[in-house]
C-alpha cells in the first residue's frame, strides 16, 4: 500500500493529505487517520474527539463558506466534489483561497478560522469530518462566513450559481468585504471561586473565568473550550497582613486532583498551561529564592504547591509562575487599609513578615510577556520589584498617602498558627526575557482606590467604638443593623440607605456598601434626583468588608450577583445575605412567632429565588432606568421597614 503524503497550500496551515488507497478485489482500503505517520510528515499533532459523516444524494449541492473555531480533517468515503477554502483569520492572508478536487484518496487538514465550502459533483457522495473539538452551539455561533459566489474570491465552481443547489442559510452569507474575521483564541482563567482567581481574571483584558468545578469531567454545564488557547490555573488565596485564624488549606490530595484535572484539560485541548504558585514557602531560608528553590513539604500549603507544580511540568510548553503578596482590584490588603484610613480606624497589622507587593496586573503583564515571546517551559518568578518591606510598612504608607496618621496602624507579631512565612523571590530570570515588573513600592500611590491629591493633616484619634464597647439603645438593647449592598455603592444601595434612614424606624439602623465601591464618591446625581425624602448629601461610597458583614444583622443585596459575591467571599456569613426582593416577599407575611432575633433563620429556612427580586443596575442607563430602580426599592422598603418596625416593637 502506498504511504500517505502531506502537501502545503497557499493558505498557511491548510494541508492536503494524499492518502495511500489500496485497491483490492473486493473494494479498497485506506488509513484515513494515522497519527504517527501523518505528524511525522508535518501534520499538527491532531487529537480528534468527534467523527462526523455526511451523505449527499444529489449532484450540484453546494455548501459553505463556514470557518469553525476548531481544527478538522475533511475527507470523502465515496463520490467526488470540489473542495474550496477561504482564509478568514485576521492578518495579511485574510481572503486567500484554495481549491482541490476531493475524492476518497484526498483529505484536507483545515486549521481553525479557515472557511470550508464544497460542491458535490457525483450523486450519493459521502463526506467525513474528523474534529479536534466537540461540536457545540456556542462554537458554531462563533463561526465566520463568506458568500460562496462572491466574485472577489475568484473561485470557479463547475456548476454555476444559477444551477447550484444552495441552502437558504448559505445565501445569507456576506461578501468578503463585509466578512467578520475569526476572532483569535482567548485566555481562560480557572479558579474564580478563589480570591486569586478573581484577581487574575480582572487583570487579563478579554479573558473569561470559570471555577475549577466547571472543568470537571462530568460538570453539569460543560465549558466550550474551542474559544481558548491559554488556560491559567489561578486557584488560590491572596495574602493579607491582617492577623486572622488559619484558613483551611487544601491538602496535597485535593490540590493534586484539581491540578491534574486542569492539566489534563490543557493537554487534551493543546492549550498553553500556566500554573500560578502563590506565596511559596521553601525548605531552606534565604534572603531571596531563585526558580530552583525547593518548596517546603512541612505544611499543607507547601505540599499543595509542590503537587501542582509537578503536575504542571507534565504538560507540554507549560509555565509555572511563582509569585507572592498578590493584590487584586477588589478586596485586597491595600484597599482594606485605604478604607481603614478614611474611616479613621486603627487596624492591627503583622509587622514581622517581609516581602514585595505584586499587583495583579503586573503579574498578568508578565505572564502575557512570556506567552507572547514563546518562553520555554519551566518555572519563572514574577513579583513586583523594589524594596522588601513588611505588612505594617505597607499599611502605614497607605495611611500616609490617604492623609491619615500612620501611627494609627498597630504592628503585631504574626500568629504562631497562622499561614507560613512566604519568601522573597529573585527576578533575574524573568528580567532576562525582557520583562521589567516595575517597582511596586513606588507604584503604591497610584494603586489606592482613590489616592488623595494632597495629604490631609494628621489627626490622632482613639479607635472607633465597637459593639463590645456597650453601644446601643437606652434600654440596653443593641439596634438591629441592616446593610444594603450593590456594586459601586453610588446608585441602588446608596438610594436605599438614604431613603431607609429618612424613615427613622425605632431600633433599626441602616448602612450601605459596595462590592466594588467607588470609595468616597457621592450618590450618582441622576439617582439623587429620585430621592423625595432624606438627605443624600452626606453619603459617601464605602467598600464592603468582612467586618461590615459581621456587624450587620441582615444584609440586603440589590441583586443576586451581589449575594453570590458575598457567599463566595465569606461563605460562613452567607446566612445573613438575601436579595432585597425576596426579603420583601417574605416580610409581607411573617408569622407571629418570628422575632428580630429569629428573622434571619426564618428567611434562611424559607429562601427562594425569583429573577424579579433583583433591582436592575440603572447606572448610566438613563432616567427611566433610575426611576424604575427607585420605585422597585421604594416598594420593597415599604414592606421591609414596616415589618422590621413591628418586630422591633414586639422586642420591646
Amino acid at each position: 500500500m502506498a504511504e500517505p503524503t502531506v502537501h502545503t497550500t497557499e493558505i498557511p496551515g491548510l494541508l492536503v493529505i494524499r492518502l495511500g488507497v489500496q485497491h483490492n478485489d473486493d473494494g479498497w482500503f485506506k488509513e484515513g487517520w494515522h497519527r504517527a505517520k501523518m505528524t511525522a510528515l508535518g501534520l499538527p499533532d491532531f487529537d480528534p474527539v468527534q467523527y462526523n459523516v455526511t451523505h449527499v444524494v444529489a449532484r450540484g449541492i453546494t455548501r459553505g463558506f463556514l470557518a469553525e473555531p476548531w481544527d478538522r480533517i475533511v475527507g470523502m468515503n465515496h463520490g467526488r466534489a470540489l473542495g474550496a477554502w477561504v482564509d478568514l483569520r485576521e492578518g495579511a492572508g485574510f481572503g486567500r483561497t484554495f481549491t482541490i478536487d476531493l475524492n476518497p484518496s484526498v483529505a484536507v487538514f483545515v486549521p481553525r478560522g479557515v472557511a470550508t465550502g464544497h460542491q458535490v459533483l457525483e450523486d450519493d457522495s459521502t463526506f467525513t469530518y474528523l474534529m479536534e473539538q466537540h461540536w457545540t452551539p456556542e462554537g458554531r455561533g462563533r463561526a465566520s462566513t463568506v458568500d460562496l459566489f462572491d466574485p472577489a474570491l475568484g473561485i470557479e465552481w463547475p456548476i454555476g450559481r444559477e444551477h447550484a443547489i444552495v441552502a437558504h442559510r448559505d445565501t445569507l452569507n456576506p461578501p468578503l468585504a463585509h466578512a467578520e474575521p475569526m476572532r483569535p483564541r482567548r485566555t481562560l482563567v480557572a479558579g474564580t471561586e478563589t480570591r486569586l482567581g478573581r484577581a487574575m481574571l480582572g487583570a487579563f483584558p478579554g479573558a473569561d473565568g470559570v471555577t475549577t468545578a466547571e472543568l470537571a469531567p462530568r460538570a453539569a454545564t460543560p465549558v466550550d473550550l474551542s474559544a481558548y488557547d491559554v488556560l491559567i490555573n489561578a486557584h488560590g488565596d491572596t495574602a493579607t497582613g491582617i492577623p486572622q485564624p488559619p484558613a483551611r488549606t487544601d491538602d496535597w490530595v485535593d490540590a493534586s486532583e484539581r491540578a491534574n484535572r486542569l492539566a489534563d484539560v490543557a493537554r487534551r485541548h493543546h492549550m498553553r498551561y500556566v500554573h500560578i504558585s502563590a506565596d511559596p514557602v521553601f525548605e531552606r531560608s534565604a534572603p531571596a529564592h531563585d526558580e530552583y528553590g525547593v518548596l517546603s513539604l512541612s505544611d499543607t500549603h507547601g505540599q499543595g504547591l509542590a503537587a501542582g507544580e509537578l503536575i504542571a511540568a507534565t504538560v507540554p510548553r507549560s509555565l509555572v509562575i511563582r509569585t507572592g503578596w498578590v493584590m487584586g482590584r477588589e478586596g485586597s490588603f491595600v484597599e482594606a487599609m485605604a478604607v481603614a484610613a478614611r474611616r479613621g480606624e486603627s487596624p492591627r497589622v503583622i509587622s514581622d513578615r517581609y516581602g514585595r507587593l505584586t499587583f495583579a496586573d503586573q503579574l498578568a503583564t508578565g505572564i502575557t510577556h512570556l506567552l507572547d515571546r514563546g518562553a520555554s517551559s519551566g518555572t519563572y518568578n514574577i513579583t513586583g520589584d523594589g524594596q522588601v518591606v513588611s505588612w505594617v510598612d505597607i499599611a502605614r504608607r497607605v495611611f500616609e498617602m490617604s492623609g491619615a496618621d500612620p501611627r494609627l496602624v498597630l504592628g503585631v507579631r504574626a500568629p504562631a498558627d497562622g499561614p507560613p512565612d512566604a519568601a522573597v523571590l529573585e527576578l533575574e530570570l524573568v528580567k532576562s526575557t525582557g520583562y521589567r515588573p516595575g517597582n511596586s513600592w513606588l507604584m503604591l500611590a497610584d494603586r489606592l482606590p482613590h489616592p488623595a491629591e494632597r495629604p490631609r493633616p494628621f489627626v490622632v484619634e482613639a479607635p472607633p467604638a465597637t459593639l463590645e464597647d456597650g453601644g446601643g439603645d437606652d434600654d440596653g438593647r443593641k439596634p438591629f443593623k441592616v446593610l444594603f449592598v450593590c456594586t459601586a455603592n453610588i446608585c441602588r444601595s446608596a438610594y436605599a440607605d438614604v431613603v431607609a434612614n429618612a424613615a427613622t424606624p425605632d431600633g433599626i439602623e441602616f448602612a450601605s456598601a459596595g462590592t466594588r465601591a467607588l470609595v468616597g464618591h457621592a450618590i450618582d446625581p441622576p439617582m439623587a434626583e429620585e430621592i423625595e425624602r432624606g438627605d443624600h448629601g452626606a453619603h459617601r461610597a464605602r467598600q464592603l468588608t468582612r467586618t461590615m458583614i459581621e456587624e450587620a444583622d441582615l444584609v440586603l443585596a440589590m441583586a443576586s450577583d451581589h449575594r453570590r459575591w458575598i457567599l463566595d467571599e465569606w461563605p460562613n456569613l452567607g446566612r445573613k445575605a438575601y436579595v432585597i426582593g425576596y426579603v420583601a416577599r417574605a416580610m409581607a407575611s411573617v408569622p407571629r412567632e418570628v422575632t428580630l432575633d429569629t428573622l434571619v433563620d426564618h428567611l434562611w429556612r424559607h429562601r427562594s429565588a425569583d429573577p424579579r427580586d433583583d433591582v436592575a443596575d440603572p447606572y448610566r442607563r438613563g432616567p427611566v432606568a433610575m426611576k424604575t430602580a427607585a420605585d422597585q426599592i421604594d416598594g420593597a422598603m415599604d414592606v421591609i421597614t414596616r415589618g422590621l418596625t413591628e418586630l422591633a416593637a414586639r422586642a420591646r
